[in-house]
C-alpha cells in the first residue's frame, strides 16, 4: 500500500436512502482534512481521467436493488466499465449494504475490484458494512485519518467484512426452543433460533430460509423403488418434492405417459397444479410406470439441487437493536405430514425441524422482504389479514409497534380451524388487546360451525370498520396461502367497497389497483 501527501482528496458518495450521504458528510468534517484540498461530490461528478497519482478518491456507496448502482452513481459506473485503464490515483471504498439481500454490497465490491484491476492503487482494504454500520464506519474513518497522517500500518491491518449467507454457505443456528402453538391435527410450532455471532440482521416481515435435512424417508423409499441402496447417498441434496416442468417432461417422454404429457401443455396449467398437489417424486415415478423406464443415474443427473424453504419471521428484529447484535429469530412452522398412496409424506424442512430439539442445529439464512415491511413510527392505521401460519409476520409487526413511540390503530383478522385447538398466539394477542397495541382482533374459525366461515367472511362481516380505516389511509397486509387467500381477499374488499364506499364495481376494482400502486396493499402469499 502507498501513502503520500495528496494534492487533492475527493470524497464521493453513491446514496440510496441517505446513509451514504450522511456518512460522507461526517467524513468530510474530520479534522484530518482541515488543511487539505478536499471536495465532497456525488459519484457521478467524478471524472476518472482527470485524476492524478497524487489524488485520493474516498468512496462511500450503497447498493441499489439487485446489485445496481444508486441513481447518483450510475453514470460513474458506466464510465468505469467503458474505460480500459485509469490513472494511478489512490482510493478506498466503504460499501454499505443489507446482508439480507442476495447481492450484498455488490456495487461497492464491483467499484473496488474494477478500480484496482484498471490501475488505481487501493490504499485501504474495502469495507463491507451491513445496516449496523456505525462501528465499521468509525474504524474506517480513523484509518483514513491515519493514512492522512502518513501511517500505512493501520490501513494494512483493517479487514472489515460482514459475512453474507446463502444456500451454499448457510449459518448453522442453534435451536433455543420448539414450542407447540396449537393442539390440532396439523401441529404448528414456534421455533426460536440463536443467531448470535452470525452478523445477520432482519426486520419484521423478512424471510428466513431453512436448508432441508439431507437424509429423509423419501430417499429411503426411492432406494426401495429402484432396488438400489446407492439412491440414499446419490439423492442427498436433491429436490424430491418441488417438481419442475423440465423434470416432468423427461419423465413423461421416457415413460410415454400421455396423461402427464397432456397436463404439461400450457393450457392445462391448472390441471398440472391439481395433479402435483400432494405428490412427490416417487408418486410421479409410480404413475409413469414400473421401475426401469429411467435409471437412477439418469434421474440424479436431471434433478435440481434442493430448494431452501422460506418462512416468514415471527419476531420484530432490527429496528430495536439500537446498534446491538441481534441474537434471536423466531418462526411459526406448520408440520407437513400426511398419508397419500398408502405412504407417509413429510415436509422437506418442517418434518426435520419438528423432530429436532433444543440444542440441535439448523442451517439457515435471511433474505429481506422489502415489499412486506411495516413503516416505522407511522400513524397510518394498519389492517393485518392472515390465516394459519400467515399470522407470523404480524407477531413481529406488533412487537415493533409495541416499542415505537407512535402507535397506530391496528386491526388483525386471523383465521384457523378451531378456536379451542388452533388459536395461535392467543395469550400474546389478548395481552396486546388489553394494553392497546392491538385495537381490534377479528377471528374466523372455519370449523366451529356447520357452515364454513373464513377470513374473507369475517372481513365482510366487519366491512364497515375496514372501510372506515381505509378512508383514514390504512395500509393492508395479507399473509397466507395464495390458493386460499389471493383472490378471496380481493373479492371481499370489492364487496366491502360496493356496500360502504358508494363506488361502482369498476371504481372499486380501480381502487384496489390504486392501493397497490400507492404501496398501501401488501401481499405475502405462498
Amino acid at each position: 500500500m502507498m501513502t503520500a501527501k495528496f494534492n487533492r482528496v475527493i470524497i464521493a458518495r453513491g446514496s440510496v436512502t441517505g446513509n451514504a450521504e450522511d456518512l460522507s458528510r461526517q467524513l468530510s468534517r474530520c479534522p484530518c482534512f482541515a488543511s487539505e484540498n478536499m471536495t465532497l461530490v456525488d459519484l457521478d461528478q467524478v471524472q476518472l481521467t482527470e485524476l492524478a497519482s497524487n489524488d485520493l478518491l474516498l468512496i462511500v456507496t450503497s447498493t441499489f436493488g439487485d446489485g445496481d448502482p444508486p441513481d447518483n452513481a450510475f453514470e460513474f459506473f458506466l464510465q468505469l466499465r467503458k474505460i480500459e485503464a485509469v490513472p494511478s490515483f489512490q482510493f478506498a471504498v466503504f460499501a454499505l449494504g443489507d446482508i439480507t439481500y442476495t447481492n450484498f454490497c455488490q456495487f461497492g465490491k464491483d467499484v473496488d475490484t474494477q478500480l484496482a484491476d484498471k490501475g488505481a492503487a487501493r490504499i485501504i482494504n474495502r469495507v463491507d458494512a451491513d445496516i449496523d454500520f456505525s462501528d465499521f464506519f468509525y474504524q474506517w474513518k480513523d484509518t483514513v485519518c491515519a493514512v492522512m497522517a502518513g501511517s500505512s500500518q493501520q490501513a494494512e491491518a483493517l479487514n472489515l467484512h460482514v459475512v453474507s449467507y446463502d444456500e451454499n454457505s448457510p449459518h448453522p443456528a442453534e435451536i433455543i426452543s420448539l414450542s407447540p402453538l396449537n393442539k390440532g391435527a396439523n401441529l404448528i410450532y414456534q421455533l426460536e433460533l440463536d443467531i448470535k455471532g452470525s452478523g445477520m440482521n432482519y426486520r419484521a416481515g423478512d424471510l428466513l430460509y431453512v436448508m432441508p435435512e439431507n437424509k429423509c424417508q423419501l430417499s429411503l423409499d426411492l432406494a426401495v423403488w429402484f432396488n438400489d441402496d446407492r439412491a440414499i447417498a446419490l439423492l442427498q441434496g436433491k429436490e424430491l418434492r418441488l417438481l419442475g416442468k423440465s423434470l416432468l417432461r423427461v419423465l413423461a417422454n421416457k415413460s410415454n405417459n400421455e396423461d402427464l404429457k397432456k397436463n404439461l401443455k400450457m393450457r392445462h396449467k391448472l390441471l398440472l397444479a391439481d395433479y402435483l398437489y400432494g405428490r412427490d417424486l416417487l408418486d410421479v415415478l409410480q404413475d409413469c410406470g414400473e421401475p426401469g423406464f429411467i435409471s437412477l443415474a439418469e434421474l440424479v443427473d436431471i434433478l435440481p439441487e434442493q430448494t431452501p424453504r422460506a418462512y416468514s419471521i415471527a419476531s420484530s428484529g432490527k429496528y430495536f437493536s439500537n446498534g446491538e447484535e441481534q441474537t434471536q429469530v423466531n418462526l411459526c412452522i406448520r408440520e407437513v405430514a400426511y398419508e397419500y398412496n398408502q405412504r407417509s409424506h413429510f415436509g422437506a424442512a418442517s418434518h426435520g425441524i419438528r423432530h429436532n430439539r433444543a440444542g440441535g442445529m439448523i442451517n439457515v439464512f435471511i433474505r429481506s422482504n422489502p415489499s412486506f415491511h411495516l413503516e416505522y413510527e407511522s400513524d397510518k392505521p394498519i389492517i393485518m389479514i392472515g390465516a394459519g401460519t400467515g399470522i407470523a409476520p404480524y407477531i413481529g409487526f406488533l412487537q415493533q409497534i409495541e416499542k415505537q413511540s407512535i402507535q397506530p390503530e391496528t386491526l388483525l383478522v386471523f383465521g384457523e380451524r378451531y378456536r379451542q385447538k388452533d388459536f395461535l398466539y392467543q395469550e400474546q394477542l389478548e395481552q396486546w388487546l388489553e394494553n392497546g397495541i392491538l385495537n381490534q382482533l377479528v377471528t374466523a374459525f372455519s370449523r366451529d360451525q356447520e357452515e364454513k366461515f373464513y377470513v374473507q367472511d369475517a372481513m365482510i362481516e366487519h366491512g364497515e370498520k375496514l372501510w372506515s380505516l381505509l378512508s383514514q389511509g390504512a395500509i393492508i397486509y395479507i399473509c397466507g396461502s395464495k390458493k386460499n387467500l389471493g383472490k378471496a381477499i380481493d373479492q371481499a374488499l370489492i364487496l366491502i367497497l360496493l356496500e360502504y364506499s358508494g363506488l361502482s364495481l369498476e371504481e372499486a376494482e380501480d381502487y384496489i389497483v390504486q392501493l397497490s400502486d400507492n404501496k398501501r396493499y401488501h401481499r405475502d402469499l405462498y
